[in-house]
């Protein structure tokens, strides 16, 4: 039973194929949050701006 068990489980981790696993350049993930492309984050200020200036006209 135990045995049957610890094959499964190492059959679901285990990778097929190693050549099929993502490799990448070993740095931790930063939170995505803190990850914006400069372009992103000029897009977001412009939609804050043009929000809040909406948000002013029905007062």
């Amino acid at each position: 039973m135990l045995r049957s068990i610890r094959t499964r489980l190492r059959d679901w981790i285990v990778v097929a194929d190693p050549e099929e696993r993502i490799e990448g350049s070993g740095e931790a993930i930063a939170d995505p949050q803190h990850r914006r492309s400069p372009a992103a984050t000029r897009e977001l200020d412009r939609l804050r701006a043009a929000h809040n200036d909406h948000r002013d006209d029905r007062e």
